[in-house]
């Protein structure tokens, strides 16, 4: 009896080491590093999600979870133990310079989608203000008409969201026009959707809220008064994260940026078929509507994909880069600590921003893979 319990125990040894040696092999082979992805239910931010669908991050050894959550939902997401913790997810400098007082654990590690025509300040066709266009039809230099736009905010009331990016356009287009946002500028503090019913039925002077308000004041017969990067420094969405995470998954990072960049490729071939799929999965999550015309619109006319690292160099990392990121960078700290002293003390980017590192890490990961 007891030779027989020696040989069986053996067995039962012999069965966990070969099983544990088969789930070793299957983790080895389709077992992927796990990353939870958040992102927010619009055109642009659910852009990860395609990596998901055509099963490039599984391709790289990723197994992607993604959350829709909402935009400020995003950074709490970061920094919770709850069941809705994230890895990463999608958000822009402004929003890690307005919280990295609170949380010095929250960093810029990569940006990859510049919405440098995304924001308008939008006006009354039979009202005073003039567009940008009719300065320039005046034979004036560009920064000439800018300054003169931006000057005829003097006194008038905007209508938009407190302490977002949308106000922030204001402020700087404010500045370039010679005046004092806090003194010179009366604030409607309203929510984008609000706002804009707000402004249709007659409030205030100008209103600037986001593309889906923009393209709705258009159709009610509004116009554009100044656009995209002539209100200030873009707005640069792309990955934010913990120093704890990205110090300690610098690769599978890296790898979450060659899927995206496959992405923006794919996309600028396939924008059709990418446009059906992604308005498909955006309108499961939002109640929006948004059609594929219009997310062909929105595919760099509002705002642009960089389709390389290459391309981010010249275009993001360049200090002559159309949209330099430390020009934006400098400007969030302006906003938040000069006019609205919502922060502390403005952010140095030594404490917060890791792209130039993350940049030296992909392109290294991309040149081996060739």
């Amino acid at each position: 009896m007891a030779r027989s319990n020696k040989l069986l125990s053996l067995s039962v040894i012999l069965f966990f080491m070969l099983f544990n040696g088969c789930e070793c092999n299957r983790t080895k082979t389709t077992g992927n590093t796990k990353v939870v992805f958040g992102v927010s239910p619009f055109p642009d931010t659910e852009m990860p999600m395609l990596g998901k669908i055509k099963g490039w991050y599984a391709e790289e050894g990723l197994d992607v979870e993604f959350k829709v959550l909402g935009w400020t939902e995003v950074q709490e997401a970061l920094s919770s133990n709850a069941s809705n913790r994230i890895d990463i997810g999608i958000n822009n400098i402004s929003a890690v310079v307005a919280t990295h007082n609170k949380n010095p654990e929250l960093v810029y590690y990569y940006g990859f989608n510049t919405f440098d025509n995304g924001f308008a300040l939008m006006i009354r066709p039979d009202g005073k203000m003039k567009p940008l266009q009719y300065f320039l039809d005046k034979g004036q230099t560009l920064e000439e008409a800018v300054k003169d736009c931006g000057a005829q905010l003097k006194g008038k009331t905007v209508v938009t969201t407190s302490n977002t990016d949308m106000e922030q356009g204001v402020a700087a287009c404010a500045r370039k026009g010679g005046l004092d946002f806090m003194k010179d500028i009366k604030i409607i503090d309203l929510n984008p959707d609000e706002g804009l019913a707000a402004f249709i039925q007659g409030s205030g002077d100008a209103f600037i809220g986001g593309i889906p308000q923009r393209t709705k004041a258009g159709q009610e017969g509004m116009i554009e008064m100044i656009t995209g990067s002539n209100l200030g420094p873009a707005p640069i969405n792309g990955i934010v994260t913990t120093k704890k995470y990205a110090d300690e998954n610098a690769e599978t990072l890296s790898k979450i940026l060659k899927v995206w960049f496959k992405i923006v490729q794919y996309t600028d071939v396939h924008l059709d078929e990418v446009a059906n799929t992604m308005v498909a999965e955006l309108n499961k999550n939002t109640a929006a509507g948004v059609t594929a015309d219009q997310f062909k619109t929105f595919w760099n006319h509002y705002e642009h994909y960089p389709s390389s690292p290459d391309s981010i160099d010249a275009e993001i990392l360049s200090s002559t880069g159309k949209n330099y990121w430390k020009n934006r960078w400098d400007d969030c700290n302006y906003y938040f600590y000069d006019i609205k002293k919502t922060i502390p003390a403005p952010v140095d980017p030594k404490d917060a921003f890791y792209m130039i590192e993350a940049q030296k890490r992909l392109m290294d990961l991309m040149a081996k893979s060739k």
